[in-house]
């Protein structure tokens, strides 16, 4: 009984944290629109193929930190000011 509620329990941080990632992504890509950015302007800064840059805003590929921190300096948006609102 108590192992089936633990497993309710990753469930359902698992959804949340899957909520909140698709923000972020669905956020990135209001900001890029917003800064008159393409992908492929994104997707040079980080080094990936426009195709590579598309999957990781459709979450195909995971978003690390590294590539996140890079984004946020191509749209000149402090990492404070972009997840105000999200969570």
């Amino acid at each position: 009984m108590r192992e089936r509620e633990r497993e309710r329990e990753r469930e359902k941080e698992k959804e949340k944290i899957n909520t909140l990632y698709k923000s972020v992504l669905e956020k990135l890509v209001t900001k890029r629109e917003e800064a008159g950015l393409t992908q492929y302007d994104i997707s040079t800064a980080l080094g990936l193929s426009e195709s590579g840059y598309f999957k990781v805003e459709k979450g195909k590929t995971k978003l690390d930190l590294e590539r996140l921190f890079t984004i946020l300096l191509k749209l000149e948006i402090s990492p404070e000011e972009f997840f105000k609102g999200i969570g």
